[in-house]
């Protein structure tokens, strides 16, 4: 009787293991969730305010390059830009984009 009661006392102290084991990693799943959830949030906004720099100086460079045009006194004419290498696009293409996005499926039934 004494082993057997030896092995009992084993197999609960194997399951307290057990389960703390399990807690321990599902604690630290549910750790890892929230860090990966807030790095993802964080990520989001650091794009978001990225995209509006990159705007910003896009704006700022583009009235830099207007500036800088009207301080040099030089027009832009074609002439001289074929003399800087720019060519004149000889073919025009066209493209129609159709704003109706129906599709229509007709069914025909096998008749003679």
């Amino acid at each position: 009787m004494n082993s057997m009661t030896i092995k009992m006392a084993t197999l609960g102290n194997l399951e307290k293991r057990l389960f703390y084991g399990f807690l321990a990693v599902a604690i630290l799943f549910f750790g890892m969730y929230l860090y990966l959830a807030n790095q993802s949030l964080f990520n989001i906004v650091a794009r978001k305010q990225a995209q509006e720099t990159i705007g910003q100086l896009g704006t700022e460079v583009a009235s830099l390059e207007t500036e800088y045009l009207s301080l040099s006194g030089r027009e832009i004419t074609p002439d001289y830009a074929e003399s800087l290498g720019f060519k004149d696009v000889s073919a025009v293409q066209s493209y129609v984009v159709s704003a109706n996005k129906t599709v229509t499926l007709l069914l025909v039934s096998n008749e003679l």
